[in-house]
């Protein structure tokens, strides 16, 4: 098993390499890197975790460069490790990648603890994110779920479409607007995302059968909108 004490070496060679002068546990830091009047410390551990940058962060009050020293992972890919970058950019934070698999053992400066600008705000983005939450009439989805099927605002408003139909039978763009409101009747039947419409002569859709059994697969929204249509509808809406 990897121990804190295995990443010392090949961190201490690395800083080193570049003229620092290195001292181990110097008031609570793991390693200290000196040069010319600069302060570089390294906090040691075997994984990257809350307790880590936590320590790190701290480590920031003293005005160093403050890096974190960890293991490379064992299938490290660039793209999947993007937003941890990230953070520790936000943070102002290095990162070394200590190499223990070959011999001899290395570490390698992944990033850099530079002063962290801003980004500017995805406005687009918001917009999505509000435009969605907007488009959502009961939320049934649960945080935190990654196979499940999630009921976006356009899953759903198929779903209310499909139920309508299912109560209705079958009916033109105009008609499905008039009745659910859906402005984007047309769009939803002509491009029949999920097979659930059939054209059964010009400007008429009808319901499938796959469309009759997946709508059932959420079971809350398919009761929600099948009780809201017959009530309207035993309204003589």
């Amino acid at each position: 098993m990897i121990k804190e004490s295995d990443l010392f070496e090949p961190v201490k060679s690395l800083f080193e390499d570049m003229g620092y002068d290195i001292n181990a546990e110097v008031k609570d830091c793991d390693i200290t890197a000196s040069k010319d009047g600069e302060l570089v410390i390294i906090e040691m551990k075997r994984n990257l975790s809350v307790h880590l940058l936590s320590q790190a962060l701290i480590r920031q009050k003293t005005g160093a460069k403050v890096y974190v020293a960890i293991p490379k992972p064992v299938r490290y890919n660039p793209l999947r490790f993007r937003d941890t970058l990230y953070l520790l950019k936000k943070l102002e934070l290095g990162l070394v990648f200590v190499s223990l698999n070959g011999f001899p053992a290395y570490a390698e400066i992944v990033y850099e603890p530079l002063p962290f600008v801003p980004v500017a705000k995805n406005r687009k983005k918001r917009a999505e994110i509000l435009r969605e939450i907007k488009g959502r009439s009961i939320d049934t989805n649960v945080g935190g779920t990654s196979k499940k099927k999630i009921a976006t605002a356009f899953r759903e408003l198929n779903i209310y479409i499909a139920c309508a139909m299912d109560i209705y039978g079958d009916m033109s763009p105009a008609r499905v607007r008039e009745i659910t409101g859906a402005q984007k009747a047309q769009s939803i039947l002509g491009g029949n995302y999920y097979g659930w419409f059939r054209r059964v002569k010009k400007g008429v859709y009808s319901l499938t059968d796959k469309g009759r059994r997946e709508i059932l697969d959420y079971p809350e929204l398919e009761q929600f909108y099948t009780q809201k249509l017959l009530k309207e509808k035993n309204q003589g809406k």
